[in-house]
């Protein structure tokens, strides 16, 4: 039996980061992992792998308009998506970002322990049938795609968000149950790799946890652009397989049957808190997620949980600051000099990396008026922005949600190129320590796309100048 400061169990960006950061502090440190690398989902079946296709279909559209940037030569019509050299190229990187993190176990002098790792109670925890104690316990176990009754997938005709990262063959017709941010990352993929998509939301706008207009707007440029058969207010009721497709039976505003190649589930994803041994301990489930205070500790005194499993937002830079977190409150109560500052969730950076790209953080208007705000908003478009015309992605528009009274910045929601990398600025802008007049009397470099944020500013007034 070996003896730890901390386990933490699970090697996604909340464990791994939590890990470094506790042996940074002097804590010896274990860190457990069920999978034969480290990365967990995020990098080996979620957000990474996912955007090395995204960066594929992006260059294949790009290379179809190559004439337009004065490249001669090539053929747009002979261009054709080999998805076998686009999974290998997946495979590469997300090897070396395993290996990355290997090397900063070992760095770091962080006890790798391979196997399902569960809790026994009192501080111990199994791993691959040896058992080791723990002063404290993170909790990191991630999330698993979401099976829906009826739609259960196969890996050969239904699918999942993990199955489909190691597509060989080109869908002919891809229909997408679920237009959340897995949804519309591979409904922009596979539009522009050139299959025919049909994209199905239950709610009324795609991204439908996004402000009200990023779905909308987003909806017309898929639409028009790309051609996908986007249906809101609208569910797949039942499904007939077949040995060529997947007949959708569809209910709602746009009801009917569509006969696709292939179907997508993209409706989400479950906690992983069964079989890992909480029943043993005080820690409480309540609808799926475990209980946890600002520290992510639980129920049980030494026990944190952090990720996916917490009722927090599903988002790996989030999982991150909330191992962080933990680990720095694990190491001050064990008497190192730590000083834990809880996770600011009303100023968390929210990205979809479809095109064009969504990047928001705070308040959408609807949220902002529910709260009690007398709202105020300036939109403004990408269009008349010289660097997007130069970048050949002249669409989409960043909106302010803005408090009247006060000028105070509520909201920032961007729809557009690069729209992932500008909403970091973004961040710096919210909590009431900037205002709208403060970001109309700051100076941005031209040509650059983060001049649309003094543009949007002075249309919260209505003195937009290039408009």
């Amino acid at each position: 039996m070996a003896s730890f400061d901390l386990i933490v169990i699970g090697s996604g960006p909340g464990g791994y980061i939590a890990a470094i950061r506790a042996a940074q502090l002097g804590l010896n440190t274990a860190l457990v992992e069920k999978d034969p690398a480290l990365g967990g989902t995020c990098l080996h079946r979620g957000c990474i792998p996912a955007k090395t296709w995204l960066e594929s279909a992006h260059r294949f559209e790009q290379m179809q308009v190559a004439d337009d940037y004065g490249i001669d030569g090539v053929d747009a019509k002979a261009l054709k998506p080999n998805l076998a050299t686009i999974v290998k190229r997946k495979g590469r990187i997300v090897l070396k970002n395993a290996k990355g993190i290997e090397f900063l176990m070992k760095k770091n002098k962080v006890t790798v322990l391979k196997g399902l790792g569960k809790l026994l109670g009192g501080g111990k925890v199994e791993v691959a049938g040896e058992v080791h104690e723990a002063k404290r316990i993170i909790l990191a176990t991630g999330s698993a795609p979401k099976d829906i009754p009826g739609l259960e997938t196969d890996g050969v005709r239904v699918l999942n968000s993990d199955h489909i990262l190691d597509m060989t063959e080109l869908p002919s017709h891809l229909v997408i149950l679920g237009a959340g941010a897995i949804g519309v990352e591979f409904a922009s993929v596979f539009s522009r790799l050139g299959s025919k998509v049909t994209l199905v939301e239950f709610m009324d706008t795609i991204l439908p946890l996004e402000d009200e207009d990023i779905g909308l707007e987003l909806t017309k440029i898929f639409r028009k652009t790309y051609k996908i058969d986007v249906r809101t207010k609208t569910k797949i009721t039942r499904i007939e397989k077949r040995a060529d497709g997947v007949v959708c039976h569809l209910e709602g505003e746009t009801p009917g049957e569509v006969v696709g190649s292939h179907l997508l589930v993209a409706v989400g994803r479950a906690p992983r808190v069964e079989g890992i041994g909480l029943e043993k301990t005080k820690a409480q489930v309540d609808r799926g997620c475990v209980v946890i205070d600002k520290f992510m500790q639980t129920g049980e005194p030494g026990l944190y949980a952090i990720g996916d499993i917490v009722r927090t937002p599903w988002l790996a830079h989030v999982a991150s600051d909330e191992g962080i977190v933990a680990a720095e409150h694990a190491a001050q109560s064990l008497g190192k000099d730590a000083h834990p500052h809880p996770v600011r969730y009303d100023r968390f950076p929210a990205c979809t990396y479809c095109d064009p790209e969504v990047g928001t953080v705070g308040l959408s208007e609807k949220a902002a008026k529910a709260k009690g705000h007398e709202v105020q908003v300036g939109t403004f478009p990408f269009a008349p922005m010289a660097k997007a015309n130069i970048v050949g992605e002249p669409h989409g528009f960043i909106k302010i949600v803005a408090d009247k009274k006060y000028g105070e910045i509520l909201g920032i929601h961007i729809l557009g190129p690069k729209a992932t990398e500008l909403v970091a600025s973004s961040v710096a802008l919210m909590g009431g320590e900037y205002t709208v007049n403060e970001l109309i009397n700051t100076m941005y470099p031209h040509p650059s796309l983060n001049e649309v944020f003094p543009e949007a500013a002075r249309a919260v007034y209505g003195r937009a100048l290039n408009m």
